[in-house]
């Protein structure tokens, strides 16, 4: 079930081709998908080969991928939410309002950007996990009730939605279509069909699987961290695992009845697809977590896009939450609003730049923050006085600490001054510096 708005209007199907895509009138069509909680290891095409992601296979195979996408974190352990407002609003998140504040002025909101370009917008998603004006800000607005919802029916409902919106759309105007289905975030749940495809006797734990977090992080019983009790096993860990990739792959397929029906409209070929996620979790006991209340390499979200002009291929190149914004607009051929923090990836994408940023900075309430350029990474637990240094090109899974070593101690120094100069770009008025 859904709530709908009483402005909601169904409307129209476009044709499109913009800006970088070709010489056409028309702008190109934007299907923006915002999954909650989906780490950026789970499509198979990207190196994951026990999941089945058949849709986003396809979508890795003809579009643009982005290995390193950081949300910058938040101050309050439900990430999502900052994660979605700065996406939302192309600031940073020490510049983002709070879930219930009013806009304050000059505040950029993704809908309006493309609604004055000439875009019908359309939002489906959870109402509580953004902020609130960015998602009324969109034309038509559905918004999911999940009190009334099985869980396992999300994405399937989602889907429809969405395809019944695009079945009536008026070919005439552009479209922005947000979907931001609420998986799969906790309870994950799939129907069998989907769930009959993982068998947890067969999930292979991660490299980095412990059985509890090796040290106090400053927040280890959170919410999230009490999904599954400690020490964590190997059989209860494969057995979240195989939920969790039974739920990625239940929407896959309805991000497919999407996919056809934007070929069966003719819409495919003038509709740039981002796909992205609001971060990643560690379920599955990397570290010993289960939750996104940390700043591990899992808490990355995946980014392929794919459209007219955006060209093949993968990149290492850093990006953050907020430079999807100026991206969405770049490629778009729409203005970039005044008051847009974030950088476009669009450089990247069309192959004229190698790289956009030379490090991203992320942060947890008041107990952690990290630094990471390309190749090594810094994170601070402010509260217990500790480091990790990692070389995350040597070593992704984040097992072997570098900062107690000698052979490491400038480079430790060096990391601790970047994170600070960070901090004072990001006017991190939270904590001291390191």
């Amino acid at each position: 079930m859904m709530e709908m708005n009483r402005f909601t209007r169904r409307g129209f199907l476009p044709v499109v081709s913009a800006g970088l895509a070709s010489s056409a009138t028309r702008r190109p069509n934007v299907l923006l998908i915002n999954t909650d909680d989906q780490r950026f290891d789970t499509i198979a095409a990207l190196g994951n080969p026990e999941i089945k992601t058949p849709t986003l296979d396809s979508l890795v195979r003809r579009g643009f991928t982005f290995r390193n996408l950081y949300s910058q974190g938040g101050m309050v352990p439900a990430m999502c939410l900052p994660s979605r407002t700065m996406l939302m609003t192309g600031r940073s998140v020490f510049h983002i309002p709070g879930r219930t504040d009013p806009p304050p002025p000059g505040l950029p909101l993704l809908a309006k950007a493309f609604e004055q370009s000439g875009y019908h917008t359309y939002h489906y998603g959870k109402r509580g996990n953004t902020y609130g004006p960015a998602s009324e800000a969109f034309m038509t607005k559905l918004y999911s009730v999940e009190a009334f919802e099985k869980r396992a029916e999300q994405s399937e409902r989602h889907a429809d939605q969405v395809i019944a919106w695009l079945e009536g759309h008026r070919q005439s105007d552009p479209f922005f279509i947000y979907l931001a289905p609420p998986v799969p975030h906790d309870p994950r749940s799939a129907p069998v069909r989907f769930r009959e495809m993982y068998d947890p006797s067969k999930i292979t734990l991660p490299r980095n699987f412990m059985p509890e977090h090796p040290f106090d992080n400053g927040d280890l019983k959170i919410r999230d961290e009490m999904l599954a009790p400690f020490p964590r096993t190997p059989e209860e860990m494969r057995r979240q695992l195989a939920d969790y990739y039974a739920t990625i792959t239940c929407f896959d397929f309805h991000l497919g009845r999407i996919f056809d029906t934007l070929r069966k409209t003719g819409a495919a070929r003038e509709t740039i697809i981002l796909f992205t996620s609001d971060q990643g979790l560690a379920v599955g006991g990397r570290h010993g977590l289960m939750g996104k209340q940390n700043l591990y390499e899992h808490f990355k979200s995946p980014l392929v896009l794919a459209g007219p002009g955006i060209r093949h291929g993968q990149t290492e190149a850093l990006a953050q939450m907020h430079d999807l914004f100026p991206t969405l607009c770049d490629l778009a051929g729409i203005p970039i609003p005044a008051g847009v923090e974030g950088l476009s990836l669009a450089p990247v994408i069309r192959g004229r730049q190698r790289k956009v940023r030379d490090y991203v900075f992320g942060v947890y309430k008041d107990v952690q923050r990290m630094v990471r350029g390309e190749r090594w990474k810094l994170i601070w637990y402010p509260k217990v006085s500790r480091f990790q240094l990692f070389d995350v090109v040597a070593d992704p899974w984040e097992l072997r600490d570098l900062s107690a070593e000698p052979a490491h101690a400038e480079r430790l120094a060096e990391m601790k001054r970047e994170l600070a100069r960070q901090q004072d770009r990001f006017e991190d008025k939270v904590v001291g510096r390191p």
